[in-house]
């Protein structure tokens, strides 16, 4: 079933009127109609079932015929610190970071990021980026998306876990037993010209584990979907579980 997400403003009890882009989607792009049947989330962990009322280029309306809550809890919550990559590749990664349930990103600068955009707009598209596919994936609760910040400048302080992928690295691998002790994961990718001396000397300060991801050369954007995958794999977020089944959760009818 189709999904949307349901900015607070946006209802009033069992009632929705979105207007702007969602809208124009709902409309004109999906071409929904009065009286098919979908669902909205709220960003904190609210589902709705509702049926369109009106769906107008301008406005959409729908009345609300159940709701329920997903349960977001977390043990083992993932940061994907991503150094600055080149083009449209950070856009990818928000949106298969969202997917694979990362909690949030954080873009990193570091020595050798060649990624210079304007870093408003740039958070702005990765938000919108985001919400789709939050969307798409049926996930109820967005990852944040934290503003681009120095590498010697972040407080890595909160994760309990700290692992950077190193292109130079000959012997670690990633390390496997974190997932025996919950806390907070913060998994840090460096950019395509690799890690400097300076960024090395501030992940160890900052306590990192450093680790091989094999002894082929990656893509940025592919080491990063490879690392996440696997830290959420032996964090156990990858598997299936009854609290992400709808119907082990089912809607309160209204």
């Amino acid at each position: 079933m189709r999904r949307f997400f349901l900015p607070a403003h946006a209802r009033t009890d069992d009632r929705i009127a979105l207007t702007g882009p969602e809208a124009r989607h709902i409309a004109s792009v999906l071409r929904l109609r009065p009286g098919q049947a979908v669902e909205f989330f709220d960003g904190q962990g609210g589902v709705f079932a509702a049926v369109l009322q009106t769906a107008d280029k301008n406005q959409v309306t729908a009345i609300i015929t159940g709701t329920r809550q997903e349960d977001t809890a977390v043990r083992l919550p993932l940061t994907l610190a991503q150094c600055l990559l080149k083009g449209k590749k950070m856009d990818l990664l928000v949106q298969k970071a969202t997917e694979l349930g990362v909690q949030a990103f954080q873009p990193v600068v570091s020595r050798y990021c060649e990624n210079h955009g304007a870093r408003d707009h740039q958070e702005e598209r990765w938000r919108r980026i985001m919400i789709e596919a939050c969307k798409q994936s049926h996930r109820t609760l967005p990852m944040t998306i934290l503003p681009a910040a120095e590498l010697a400048q972040i407080d890595f302080a909160p994760f309990v876990h700290r692992l950077a992928a190193w292109e130079e690295e000959r012997q670690a691998p990633l390390p496997t037993n974190f997932a025996d002790h919950p806390g907070p994961i913060c998994l840090l990718l460096g950019p395509e010209g690799g890690l400097h001396a300076d960024d090395l000397q501030a992940l160890r300060q900052a306590e990192f584990t450093t680790f091989s991801l094999g002894p082929r050369i990656l893509r940025g954007e592919t080491a990063a979907l490879a690392a996440v995958s696997i830290v959420q794999y032996l964090a156990g977020a990858l598997q299936p579980a009854a609290g992400c089944n709808p119907d082990s959760n089912p809607f309160v009818m209204l």
